[in-house]
């Protein structure tokens, strides 16, 4: 096992703890929690092998929904973007998507910024419409998609800020 894989192990671990115990119990306005967790599938290895990654995906939402004692909405909206990761970012970055760091280093601004946005906003709209599953709640799924993405699009662009390598 090497240092990577360690690596993996702790963010894995550091995000799925940090979600269940502190950002669920923050509920901005009555109803907005960020999930910082998906941060965990948007920054997997290009190289990495997608079959594990769909497997960490659903084993990530499951231990979520088990923490939190939710309906399985985690489970299923964080396998659906493991197994469409692959096409968001066909789709966000065109050529350059299977270049080595092409994504981070040969990409544009907006072109990082879809591929977060869709990421993100692809997740909510699956977790709430398991989370209130009736076309009686439509508004209340599009409301709460909207405004927990926006959050949560901020808090993973703050995090990966904070992460990044210096060029100098």
């Amino acid at each position: 096992m090497n240092s990577d894989n360690i690596l993996h192990i702790f963010q894995f671990f550091l995000l799925l703890f940090l979600q269940s115990f502190l950002l669920n119990n923050i509920n901005l306005f009555g109803f907005i929690n960020p999930n910082l967790y998906l941060l965990f599938i948007i920054i997997y290895r290009l190289d990495g092998n997608p079959t594990l990654l769909i497997i960490i995906g659903f084993v990530m939402g499951l231990l979520l929904d088990l923490l939190t004692q939710g309906s399985g909405g985690h489970t299923i909206a964080t396998l659906t973007i493991a197994f469409l990761r692959l096409s968001i970012i066909k789709f966000s970055f065109g050529v350059n998507y299977d270049v080595p760091m092409g994504m981070i280093k040969g990409s544009l601004l907006r072109q990082r910024l879809l591929y977060f946005m869709l990421m993100v906003v692809i997740h909510h709209l699956i977790l709430y419409s398991i989370v209130y599953f009736s076309f009686d709640n439509t508004i209340t799924i599009l409301k709460n998609t909207l405004f927990t993405s926006f959050f949560t699009f901020i808090m993973v662009y703050i995090s990966l800020g904070l992460f990044r390598e210096k060029n100098d």
